[in-house]
């Protein structure tokens, strides 16, 4: 296997690495796992604001957000199934190994599926997906009212299945970082930890 299959640059041995391997996360894991955090976040705060003052500029600034977000999810996802994920920090319980991978396949396929299923549903209720400047996004299909309620339904699904994967994940990660005070979040800030 050449030197660039395994994820490593020719004439910079282990110096960057365009795929996770068992040692660690590549530096565009790290990066795209920040950003990709930055606008689910994004997403949340303007869905919460929305509640307490409606406004169709938050809108725009969430389908923004998603939008960005798709492109980084797909690239994301194929990432993970097609690469070694890191060998675990410290000495985990097996079945904690186990379901945090399964969360963090999860989440990465629904950050996948749920721009998705809020484009058709939003395509099928005939509402435009505007973004700041006046951008509209074409619908998917034309509108359909029974459609738009089980695309409704299944996005609903999905988001709170999200919600609460992301509540896992990030029970995980304060547990290894507050109580296992182990070295995994400074793994996931780029910094080389030993296993």
């Amino acid at each position: 296997m050449s030197k660039v299959q395994q994820g490593v640059m020719p004439g910079h041995p282990g110096r960057f690495k365009f795929k996770d391997n068992g040692l660690g996360f590549s530096p565009i894991t790290i990066a795209l796992h920040w950003m990709i955090a930055l606008l689910v976040l994004a997403i949340i705060a303007s869905k919460i604001a929305a509640l307490v003052e409606p406004a169709s500029a938050s809108q725009r600034f969430v389908n923004l957000c998603a939008t960005l977000l798709f492109p980084l999810s797909i690239y994301r996802f194929y990432a993970r199934i097609t690469s070694w994920h890191p060998l675990p920090v410290g000495t985990p319980n097996p079945v904690e190994v186990i379901v945090s991978r399964s969360v963090a396949v999860g989440l990465a396929l629904a950050m996948v599926l749920l721009p998705v299923a809020a484009w058709l549903a939003k395509s099928s209720a005939g509402v435009a997906v505007e973004l700041p400047g006046g951008v509209v996004i074409p619908a998917l299909m034309s509108p359909h009212a029974g459609a738009a309620r089980v695309f409704a339904v299944l996005f609903d699904i999905g988001a709170g299945a999200f919600v609460c994967g992301l509540a896992l994940h990030m029970f995980g990660a304060f547990k290894n970082h507050f109580v296992l005070k182990n070295d995994s979040l400074k793994r996931m800030l780029g910094k080389h930890v030993e296993l």
